[in-house]
């Protein structure tokens, strides 16, 4: 099957080796990142954010509309504010607020970043 093997669900690079190390020095805190690219921050909407698209010459020499994966729009149809955004500063901003509600005692996810 496509997308099973060794690296299937298990954490990326030495992550293990460096919350632990990281943890003799002080209180590592783990924070849930699950939608936190895909939703945006500054308008709470609950709706996922989609792929900016831009026009660009294929290799067939045809000029299609793109998507470009770094760059997410959140759209006003579905209820966004229209603006676009970079999907790791948005998630950035995202797991911010989650760690500041940990640390403020509120230990549950916001509704729309919840599994």
């Amino acid at each position: 099957m496509a997308g099973e093997g060794l690296i299937k669900r298990s954490v990326a690079g030495p992550v293990k080796a460096c919350t632990c190390k990281l943890a003799r020095y002080c209180e590592v805190v783990v924070v849930d990142e699950f939608r936190t690219s895909k939703k945006h921050f500054d308008c709470q909407t609950t709706d996922d954010l989609t792929n900016q698209r831009v026009m660009r010459k294929c290799r067939d020499g045809v000029v299609r509309k793109v998507p470009v994966h770094k760059v997410l729009h959140c759209l006003r149809k579905h209820g966004g504010c229209g603006k676009s955004v970079d999907r790791d500063v948005n998630a950035a901003k995202n797991i911010l607020s989650i760690l500041q509600n940990q640390l403020a005692g509120i230990s549950e996810q916001p509704l729309r970043l919840r599994r």
